[in-house]
Order: structure tokens, then C-alpha cells, then sequence
């Protein structure tokens, strides 16, 4: 009878639901329990009654920072337009539950920058093309599929520029305490993303394949041309795009079905081998 329960016991735990499983970066469940327990205020885990100095590089990093509050804040308006569309589309229901984790990560993350570039006397404004940059990639053929190639474009992107800035020196410490905690969710969403391209390979057959592939060499071009225009800025602070561009290829490069299906061009291929793509 020991061994029948023993037996049963051990059945019941390799059929455990995902909902019971423990925090990993495996399951849209697991996600959603690191970002539970990873959960920090952005009023009291930075202390804002530092002061700021910046010398010469507060030029370079104040629109440095502008430039990610906008992308900030097109990640977030996206997410909510289109995670439902994502989870109905897949048909997995716990792929909301961790989309709404990471729309809270992007509300925490705009209201740091924007208390800190309010610190710095350069509050944040909204450019002209957000709305239809917004829309843009809201709408048209197959909205789903590009928001997630293309976030794990910025999230990469993103994460690769936060970890550059706690090397350098010249970046003030209340702003390193910022990217620190914004950092531990990049971590996160880098993750997420990794997982949706997944969820998004395993659904697409060869035709849609074909036409994303297309659409992806496109867009990182002109992904990179926008991370390339922060040269001046990043000269600044100590920041080459280059190197950045270089980092984030290779990280999303890890995934070796993605690469195989979307960085097997020259103009990938280019970074992956350290060299300047044209």
C-alpha cells in the first residue's frame, strides 16, 4: 500500500500543472512568479534626495534618456493593445497574466525616468510621431507576430544599454540605482521575449516564416539606423552604438532557431562576427 501511494504520489507530482510549478523562466506561470517576487517601489527602493552630478556627459545622457522614455512608452501602449490579441491568437491564457507584469515594469520604469529627468530639469515630453508609430505597429498584417520579433529587438537592445551604463563612471549613482532595478526587470522581459519568439516559431509554418523574415529585414535596419543616431550622445557618456549593436546580437543570437531563421543574413551576420554592418 506504501509503494501504491508512493507510486501515485510520484504521478501526481510529473503531471504538476505550471501554475504549481516553482519561478523559472521556462513557463509564462514561472514568469509571472519572478516578477512577483522581484516586485520593487520606485519611491522608496531609490533615494531621490541624492544629489545629481553629471559634468560634462548631462548632455549626452539626458537625451539618451528621452530616447528611451519614448521607447518606454511605446512598449507600453503596444503590450496593452495587442497581449490579449496574442494569448487569444496562441490560445494560451497565461500569456495575459505575465504581459500585465511586464506593463507594470514599463509604468515603474517611466515614472523613475520621468522623476529623474524632472531631477535633472529636462522633464520628458511626447514626440510627434509617437501616436503613428504606435498605430503602425499596431496594425496591418500580422501585428502579433512583429511586435514580438521586434520586442526581442529592444528588450536586447535595452538590456545591453543598461548594463554598459553601470560600467561607466561618469553615470551618477542615483541614476546607477535607477538602471539597476530597471536592469533585474530587463532581465525578465529578455526572458519573456525569448519565450513569445518561441511560442511564435513553434505556430508559424514556412509561408509565414517566409513573409516575417522579410518584414525583420527591414525593420532591424531601421532599428539600427535609430540606435546608430545616438553616436553623438553616446560619445558623450562612453557609450559606442557599435559595441551595444555587437552585445545584443549576440545575445539574441543564443536562441539558435531564431538565428537560424532570422540572423543567417549578411547584415546579422556582419555583428555576430564583430564586424560594422553597411
Amino acid at each position: 500500500m506504501g509503494q501504491a501511494m508512493e507510486a501515485t504520489l510520484s504521478g501526481n507530482e510529473t503531471a504538476k500543472p505550471e501554475i504549481l510549478e516553482k519561478a523559472n523562466a521556462r513557463t509564462w506561470d514561472g514568469l509571472s512568479r519572478m516578477a512577483f517576487a522581484a516586485n520593487w517601489d520606485p519611491e522608496k527602493d531609490i533615494d531621490w534626495d541624492r544629489p545629481i552630478e553629471l559634468g560634462a556627459i548631462k548632455e549626452g545622457w539626458i537625451n539618451i534618456l528621452h530616447y528611451f522614455y519614448e521607447g518606454e512608452w511605446q512598449g507600453l501602449e503596444i503590450i496593452q493593445r495587442l497581449m490579449n490579441k496574442a494569448a487569444h491568437m496562441f490560445k494560451i491564457n497565461e500569456m495575459v497574466t505575465y504581459y500585465s507584469t511586464q506593463c507594470c515594469d514599463e509604468a515603474k520604469h517611466l515614472f523613475v525616468f520621468r522623476k529623474y529627468l524632472y531631477k535633472l530639469n529636462s522633464p520628458p515630453s511626447k514626440q510627434k510621431a509617437f501616436d503613428p508609430l504606435v498605430w503602425l505597429a499596431t496594425s496591418g498584417p500580422m501585428p502579433v507576430e512583429r511586435w514580438i520579433l521586434a520586442t526581442y529587438f529592444t528588450e536586447t537592445m535595452a538590456g545591453a544599454i543598461f548594463q554598459k551604463s553601470l560600467e561607466l563612471e561618469a553615470i551618477d549613482p542615483v541614476g546607477k540605482e535607477m538602471i539597476k532595478l530597471m536592469l533585474k526587470d530587463e532581465s525578465r522581459h529578455i526572458a519573456g521575449t525569448k519565450l513569445g519568439v518561441q511560442t511564435l516559431m513553434d505556430h508559424s509554418g514556412p509561408l509565414k516564416t517566409f513573409f516575417l523574415r522579410l518584414w525583420w529585414k527591414i525593420f532591424v535596419r531601421l532599428a539600427v539606423k535609430e540606435v546608430r543616431s545616438l553616436k553623438p550622445f553616446g560619445d558623450q557618456v562612453g557609450m559606442d552604438p557599435e559595441y551595444i549593436l555587437q552585445k545584443f546580437y549576440a545575445k539574441m543570437a543564443e536562441m539558435e532557431e531564431f538565428s537560424q531563421k532570422f540572423l543567417s543574413d549578411d547584415f546579422s551576420q556582419n555583428f555576430l562576427k564583430g564586424k560594422t554592418a553597411a
